[in-house]
């Protein structure tokens, strides 16, 4: 959260400084990021000092999270996507403004950030394989690929300023970053439909 914090206030800046989809996706991701990031905090906390009889309070935690994440990753996507092909109608838009710069080098600063942060999650789902290991997985994975499709989209799309394929190559790029949003959402979204059935379950048994 440290680290996404000053990315967060940076890339509004950069939104509102350009006419780019892909930065405004960037920001809508990042906003709905940073809130599934604060539940894992909570969650996290609250499995440090759990004690005996709190295992199940634990798990239901966790399985909450991971709902949130993937409620909040289905969200993203959608808001992309349906602005993309909105884009696209219209005629496309050439990205503009102080803000491309800006978010171009923020995304490649955050692809090696969410790099390291990834291999961290997959070394601890390793060490000890968890639900909430996977979704935060997935998250950070949607993270670097988000990361490095804005990245080349906005390089692309100075290269070839002032040319029709400009104005297309921000909305194109917005569609591929939902697919891969969509790709990503799909394990989080599996792993928390079987928590909530098992919680179900474990719910509906008799107390012996």
């Amino acid at each position: 959260m440290l680290a996404g914090t000053p990315g967060l206030l940076l890339t509004a800046y950069a939104a509102a400084t350009s006419t780019s989809l892909t930065i405004r996706a960037d920001l809508a991701l990042t906003l709905m990021d940073m809130l599934v990031l604060i539940t894992v905090a909570i969650v996290t906390g609250s499995r440090r000092n759990e004690g005996t009889g709190r295992e199940r309070q634990a798990a239901l935690a966790e399985t909450l999270a991971n709902a949130f994440a993937a409620l909040g990753m289905c969200l993203s996507m959608a808001v992309v996507a349906s602005i993309a092909v909105q884009r696209i109608a219209a005629g496309g838009v050439e990205p503009q403004g102080q803000g491309v710069v800006l978010a171009m080098n923020l995304n490649l600063a955050y692809a090696v950030i969410n790099l390291w942060i990834l291999r961290r999650w997959k070394a601890r789902n390793r060490l000890a394989a968890s639900a909430l290991a996977r979704a935060q997985i997935c998250l950070f994975s949607d993270k670097l690929s988000s990361n490095l499709l804005i990245a080349a989209s906005l390089a692309t799309a100075m290269i070839w300023e002032g040319t029709m394929i400009a104005r297309f190559i921000d909305p194109v790029a917005g569609l591929l970053i939902a697919t891969m949003t969509a790709r990503w959402t799909i394990p989080v979204v599996r792993d928390t439909v079987r928590s909530l059935r098992r919680e179900f379950r474990r719910a509906r048994k008799p107390v012996a």
